[in-house]
């Protein structure tokens, strides 16, 4: 019985790791962030360590996101809130 709870939740793992690579982006302009975003993608993008830059990103998005809903009359297509930092990886791209 141990051996497959290992099992399973090795496999859990493995699955919820694949989603997440697939899933996160690389990117280095604001064009493809907000494009990342609007697929509902993790971005790895360059950050300044600047608190401020952190606040203005989130607002921006927001606002970008919230016209381009408007723009195509999606109701839940697009992203409909603001980007925020997560973390700063290990390795960076």
């Amino acid at each position: 019985m141990e051996k497959l709870l290992e099992e399973i939740h090795h496999e859990m793992f493995d699955k919820a790791l694949k989603a997440r690579q697939e899933k996160t982006k690389d990117v280095d302009n604001w064009k493809d962030f907000m494009d990342a975003l609007a697929d509902r993608n993790l971005c790895n993008a360059p950050w300044c360590n600047v608190q401020q830059c952190e606040i203005d990103v989130k607002e921006r998005s927001k606002e970008e996101s919230l016209k381009a809903m408007e723009e195509t009359n999606a109701e839940e297509a697009q992203l409909t809130g603001s980007a925020k930092t997560l973390c700063i990886p290990f390795d960076q791209p």
